[in-house]
């Protein structure tokens, strides 16, 4: 199975997903992280060259330690819009991975580039399969996009993926990107969530949980009910 997270910023993936990640890759499953951005508006006291330089070193070594690869999109932190072009962009790298399953983000978030990377890939979805979308990559069908967000918004998961071996790998991948989890603690008046990061992702995958009787849980809200592939099982 190929699974592909496209994803805003160096990061997100190893909060609101990487514990399922590191669990596809487990057990042999292709898994790719790709970034829209690398985040360069993510930092204090350094301009956003040297920004992005750590936060693409961060985001190899979490993605290493999640048993994925990665590989980055090239749009500009905070400024991602939403266009033809750059949902085409989007469509390029679906087609390019062939992913059986797809995560993203939910389109309910305080991040601006957050909403347009969850409207971009829906978009990019739907003209995969399209074979007179003339583009360099050929068709593809990925089987659905499992969006995931933020317990501040609307977002109601309705699939939850047991992550009780894979939260201690999830927390390790969260904590290599060293310059996000300070710079979080220090930010916690824009996304409150993220107050004592590493803390409260264990507390909400914890609550996750609890849902399905599991130490540790992710949860996703499925575009399609019923598909032939899903996130997390076999």
């Amino acid at each position: 199975m190929e699974v592909l997270a496209i994803v805003a910023h160096p990061d997100d993936a190893d909060i609101f997903c990487g514990g399922t990640l590191a669990k596809h890759a487990d057990r042999g499953d292709d898994v790719t992280i790709a970034h829209m951005t690398r985040g360069e508006y993510g930092g204090f006291d350094t301009t956003q060259r040297d920004v992005a330089e750590t936060r693409t070193e961060e985001a190899e070594q979490a993605a290493s330690t999640l048993g994925a690869e990665t590989t980055f999109l090239g749009f500009k932190d905070g400024r991602i819009t939403y266009s033809l072009e750059n949902r085409l962009r989007v469509l390029e790298c679906i087609r390019s991975h062939a992913p059986d399953l797809l995560i993203t983000h939910f389109d309910d978030d305080m991040h601006p580039d957050h909403q347009t990377t969850s409207r971009l890939v829906t978009d990019a979805y739907y003209m995969a399969s399209l074979p007179l979308v003339e583009i360099d990559q050929p068709p593809c069908d990925p089987d659905n996009i499992y969006y995931f967000g933020k317990p501040t918004s609307s977002f109601e998961p309705s699939v939850f993926v047991d992550i009780s071996q894979y939260q201690s790998t999830k927390e390790a991948a969260i904590e290599a990107h060293e310059s996000q989890v300070e710079f979080l603690d220090e930010h916690g008046g824009i996304d409150a969530e993220f107050d004592s990061l590493v803390e409260g992702v264990r507390a909400e995958a914890r609550t996750l949980g609890k849902r399905t009787g599991a130490q540790y849980a992710e949860g996703f809200a499925p575009m399609h009910e019923t598909t032939t592939a899903y996130l997390g099982e076999q």
